[in-house]
């Protein structure tokens, strides 16, 4: 192997509980439409099954070239993939799994589809992102060049509660967790570790398209985010949906960052529900944090990730005053948070969001046009002015793995 030779995500995300949106039958065939932005020579897949109860039964996997609604141009340019020289695995409860390595050339720029036969278990392991695209079909559809999307009811049900709640809700990926790429041209990603602001894509996918823009073929941007995710604690016990917000960043760290060679950036967005939820659904009053255990924790967690030889870029917290989880208090807290970020020096790099963000009548309060229905998070405008914060010109600088 060259020395330049790196395995880089070219896509990936986090797993938390799919709870109540979880597949809960087998036999159907899962297709995962990904747009590399890097190029690589050899692929592998990494498979996860962490927050299921029950084993998950594999039975074929394939990658191949596609257009960008999953269409497979000829059969011959599909390509298995294998768990330790066997076709399909069995993957228990709690477990990853990571794939051989198949010899599969993939251009900077291309779309690859990354398919799944799944014999029988509960997909309860996953997350809500919208980085990549995700078909669905009962039976098994490996061989198929196109696979028809058929929504479950489900589905509805998920677009359903987001018009209720205000919120942007995407449609569950299940069980994958990142797709690597063995990368010969020094390429590396740029990791975007968060909650909910970064998870719903409005700011992220923003910019992912700028970085595409400006270093083709160089670096991929991966969503690492969980809805209600915090630094300090996991979900409450109270919460009817345990589990949904992931295990705290403290502990995930490992997973999702950690355990990832070819990392060259990471953009830490995460703390906003250490002083947000408490009081609220998601929290009790007794999981308060102060302002310096909020700090300290994300001093021990970017510690964590500086040690991994990456440069770390911070991005503090944006105004709260409209959310209906809003106190004075809270936003006391979000103060005192800010006023720590401008003078600590555990980040490489910072670029003040809350300043994009804030009214000019009152920088407690967002920019109204810049926050979606609940009143909390960045709709598309408000991601623009979010994403435009970050000085693209940090990463000119190619980082050697």
């Amino acid at each position: 192997m060259d020395k330049r030779d790196n395995w880089v995500e070219t896509w990936g995300m986090s797993h938390a509980a799919l709870s109540l949106m979880s597949f809960l039958s087998g036999r159907r065939t899962l297709r995962l439409v990904l747009h590399s932005a890097i190029s690589g020579e050899r692929v592998r897949i990494r498979l996860c099954n962490r927050y299921s109860g029950s084993a998950v039964a594999v039975s074929r996997a394939i990658i191949a070239p596609c257009d960008k609604n999953g269409a497979i141009g000829d059969r011959e340019s599909i390509r298995p993939i294998t768990f330790g020289g066997r076709e399909g695995l069995a993957l228990p409860p709690g477990e990853t799994a990571v794939s051989d390595e198949t010899v599969f050339a993939v251009p900077a720029g291309a779309y690859i589809c990354l398919t799944l036969y799944i014999e029988k278990g509960r997909l309860r392991s996953g997350n809500y992102i919208n980085s990549a695209r995700l078909l669905c079909a009962r039976g098994d559809r490996c061989g198929e060049l196109a696979i028809h999307h058929r929504k479950r009811p489900r589905d509805y049900c998920i677009a359903l509660a987001g018009k209720l709640l205000g919120m942007t809700l995407h449609s569950p990926i299940p069980l994958f967790q990142a797709v690597e790429l063995l990368n010969g041209d020094g390429a590396s990603s740029i990791e975007c570790f968060g909650d909910s602001l970064t998870q719903q894509g409005f700011w992220s996918n923003i910019f992912e398209e700028k970085i595409r823009e400006i270093y083709p073929g160089r670096y991929s941007v991966i969503n690492k985010a969980i809805g209600g995710n915090r630094v300090l604690r996991d979900t409450s016990k109270r919460f009817p949906l345990r589990g949904f917000f992931g295990v705290k960043a403290l502990e995930r760290v490992r997973d999702d960052i950690l355990a990832f060679e070819g990392i060259s950036h990471v953009i830490f967005c995460i703390g906003t529900n250490d002083y947000l939820q408490p009081g609220t659904i998601a929290g009790r009053r007794s999981e308060r944090a102060s302002a310096q255990e909020i700090a300290a924790g994300t001093e021990t967690l970017a510690a964590m990730i500086r040690a991994h030889g990456v440069t770390l870029i911070g991005l503090n917290y944006v105004p709260i005053g409209l959310s209906s989880d809003a106190t004075a208090e809270k936003n006391a807290l979000r103060v005192q948070l800010n006023e720590w970020f401008e003078k600590c020096s555990v980040f490489d790099f910072s670029f003040d969001v809350s300043g994009a963000f804030a009214s000019a009548e009152d920088p407690d309060l967002p920019v109204a046009a810049y926050v979606g229905k609940d009143k909390t998070h960045p709709n598309g405008e408000g991601g623009r002015a979010f994403a435009e914060t970050i000085d693209c010109g940090i990463f000119a600088q190619m980082k050697t793995i």
